[in-house]
């Protein structure tokens, strides 16, 4: 693969990845799949990096052999950096290389850590090491919203889950929503342009199902829980 083929994979990587964002999917995937394809990889893995070795995010091709991949590597140097791909061998997995960039600020008074690791047997050649230093400035400015996504995907499966175990329909979590905005009722009627009275029943329901009696302790357990934005 020469620089202009290694271009073009990594401004694929990148338009695959802007489309996979803009409806919330697995940015991670992406990667993984575009850069295990590049590199002739086995394995490639986008993990959360923690002092027993990580925790596998998204993969390439399958779990259970990423998972077991981030098993070997062991704890990684949060301070390492990835200006170079660290270098490691991991038994039957071969060669392997791992990308540690920086703490990634995805969202105010939130960060979190992302890291690839990617696994050849027999070992990788000149091309597939030049891919991935070439990659590395593209995935510094796509990370952070890949992580953003992620942790927004997690916030909507943790509310879906609340949901359900609340018995809450669409609706109510509609106005549940518009609620922990501070709208009164009148103001939530006209929004979603229902009557006063049937905004009241709504809410006698939400109160109901969440075993509360005010607003304010709704709004708190929703938030809470994940069923409306903190």
């Amino acid at each position: 693969m020469d620089r202009g083929q290694r271009a073009v994979l990594i401004v694929s990587m990148l338009a695959e990845a802007s489309q996979a964002l803009a409806v919330d999917a697995d940015v991670e995937l992406v990667i993984c799949r575009h850069l295990s394809d590049g590199m002739e990889a086995d394995v490639a893995a986008c993990f959360a990096p923690e002092e027993s070795g990580g925790r596998v995010l998204s993969c390439h091709p399958d779990w259970s052999t990423a998972t077991e991949l981030i098993g070997t590597i062991g704890g990684l140097d949060p301070d390492s950096g990835a200006q170079a791909p660290l270098v490691l061998q991991a038994g039957h997995f071969g060669q392997v290389l791992v990308v540690v960039p920086p703490v990634i600020e995805a969202e105010p008074e939130e960060a979190e850590r992302r890291a690839l690791a990617f696994a050849r047997r027999d070992g990788f050649a000149e091309q597939h090491v030049l891919l991935l230093h070439e990659a590395i400035p593209p995935l510094m400015a796509l990370l952070p919203h890949a992580v953003a996504a992620t942790q927004r995907r997690e916030r909507d499966r943790v509310g879906r889950d609340a949901a359900r175990e609340f018995g809450l329909t669409s609706r109510e979590l509609e106005v549940l929503e518009l609620l922990s905005q501070g709208l009164l009722a009148t103001s939530i009627a006209s929004r979603l342009s229902l009557s006063p009275r049937t905004v009241h029943k709504h809410l006698g329901n939400i109160y109901d199902k969440l075993g509360v009696h005010d607003r304010l302790v709704a709004v708190s357990l929703a938030r809470g829980r994940g069923l409306v934005a903190a």
